[in-house]
């Protein structure tokens, strides 16, 4: 009797074993097949995207962080949007994050923190040629040429100096605390 409880044990032990093995497995092959490589294939596709990296969790249910190296592109706006696009349909609505990384120098970067009050100025009074203006002046003072796209969601600035490049992107907050302005 005692030999037959045993052979149970195992028995249920090895069942154990292989139900933890296919399911890993199957996740491993899910995440591959229709995350991974989808993701790094339409992503690298795009025009301007250098090197694109991610992490999608452990869970389908965490936020999938996806980091966008981008180098040499006209239009930030425009890449932007084709980005979160696929991002959006090789995800099926999955939630994910999404930072833009470029090749700054601090040249380049100290001028965008130079006109950062006055972008985040025309977050809240829409005063969006005012900003155009103060991003191509400091851009002018280093001898940089600078692009400012604007809609309904983000501020998009660019700004380029021979080979460095630098990309912001920045959310427009809608839901305002208090009257309307």
């Amino acid at each position: 009797m005692k030999n037959k409880n045993y052979i149970q044990i195992i028995k249920g032990f090895i069942a154990l074993i292989i139900t933890v093995t296919l399911l890993y497995t199957g996740q491993a092959l899910w995440q591959n097949y229709f995350i991974d490589l989808p993701l790094g294939k339409t992503l690298g596709e795009i025009n301007g995207v250098e090197k694109v990296t991610w992490d999608a969790g452990n869970s389908i249910k965490d936020t999938v962080s996806i980091q966008v190296r981008l180098k040499g592109i006209d239009n930030i706006q425009k890449v932007y949007k084709e980005i979160t696009e696929s991002i959006n349909l090789t995800l099926n609505g999955r939630k994910f994050s999404l930072e833009i990384t470029d090749n700054r120098s601090g040249e380049l970067e100290k001028a965008y923190y130079d006109i950062h009050y006055y972008v985040q100025k025309s977050i809240v009074d829409g005063d969006f040629p005012t900003l155009e203006v103060k991003v191509r002046e400091a851009a002018e003072i280093i001898g940089a040429e600078a692009k400012v796209y604007v809609d309904e969601q983000n501020i998009y600035l660019q700004l380029a100096k021979a080979d460095k490049s630098l990309f912001a992107v920045i959310e427009r907050q809608t839901g305002r605390i208090g009257g309307n302005l």
